[in-house]
């Protein structure tokens, strides 16, 4: 089916659309296919639910606190950590207290990706930009668009926003599988991928939430958006919250298997198309709601 894309409110709806089917690529560098058609989230998510589109998300990747591509990166984005916001804090405390993306790992072109399973390491996808800056976070209870840096207010709610992709080339996903009935080739898959929240247990200034996205047979990966104020911030996940979107869910995605305790509580939520922790060449992300308390 496909979803509608609009904004009511402040409030994204239907942030995917149904797309064409992938092509199978090979992996030498070539110019840039079209195996991401359905895989990808659509124009209209970046454009609409994160405010600028592709370059809005590459720029800020550039500016996360964290270092930058492994040496013999396939694509070089130069990551520099941003100015921290001038904040009134008492002596002897610590501020910017989380933030920035890791690890530094090999990254890909959409004309070469990869040849093994691996987590968000895509650099210049037309929609999601630089998959390494995959978390994204917004206040709820005005127009604000999604960001890296929010500012934080009392009482209010927030919705983050978390983004996974397997960036495995699609030919090797398509290779016939041992097992009869099976969706395609088993180990170009992430197995057990699952995605979980890191929020500091007391407030803190300027925290940082971290989301990070596991699986068995891929190195783990993380991302992060911080909250600012003046005070001490206390950041605390609403149960029940979590929903998946893919361009093959309803409008505003499903909800997350068990109410997305899992996402929380440091075990992890299982992603893919049937929240089975398998995620081959469907894309997707995750959307759920925090709450700011200061102190």
């Amino acid at each position: 089916m496909e979803n509608s894309n609009r904004i009511e409110g402040g409030t994204f709806h239907g942030p995917v659309v149904q797309a064409a089917s992938a092509t199978v690529i090979q992996v030498a560098p070539q110019p840039p296919p079209r195996r991401y058609r359905e895989r990808w989230i659509a124009v209209a998510l970046a454009a609409a639910l994160l405010g600028g589109g592709a370059y809005v998300l590459h720029t800020a990747a550039q500016r996360k606190g964290a270092a930058g591509p492994a040496a013999g990166a396939t694509a070089a984005a130069v990551v520099t950590p941003g100015p921290a916001p001038a904040v009134s804090t008492p002596a002897g405390e610590r501020i910017d207290n989380g933030g920035g993306w890791g690890p530094d790992r090999t990254t890909f072109l959409m004309s070469s990706p990869a040849t093994y399973p691996v987590f968000n390491s895509i650099t210049d996808d037309p929609v999601q930009g630089d998959e390494r800056n995959f978390v994204q976070c917004r206040d709820k209870q005005s127009d604000a668009k999604f960001g890296d840096q929010v500012v934080a207010l009392d009482g209010h709610t927030y919705q983050v926003y978390l983004f996974y992709n397997n960036a495995i080339a699609a030919n090797f996903d398509s290779m016939a599988s041992p097992a009869e009935g099976a969706r395609g080739n088993a180990a170009a898959k992430l197995q057990n991928a699952r995605a979980h929240v890191e929020l500091p247990a007391e407030p803190l200034y300027n925290p940082g939430l971290t989301g990070h996205l596991t699986a068995d047979n891929a190195r783990e990966v993380w991302d992060s958006c911080n909250f600012f104020a003046a005070r001490k911030v206390l950041l605390r996940y609403v149960p029940g919250s979590a929903r998946l979107v893919t361009v093959r869910t309803p409008d505003g995605g499903v909800p997350v298997n068990g109410g997305g305790a899992g996402l929380a509580d440091g075990t992890g939520a299982l992603i893919g198309e049937q929240q089975d922790g398998v995620v081959g060449q469907l894309a997707g992300y995750l959307l759920f709601d925090v709450t700011v308390k200061l102190s």
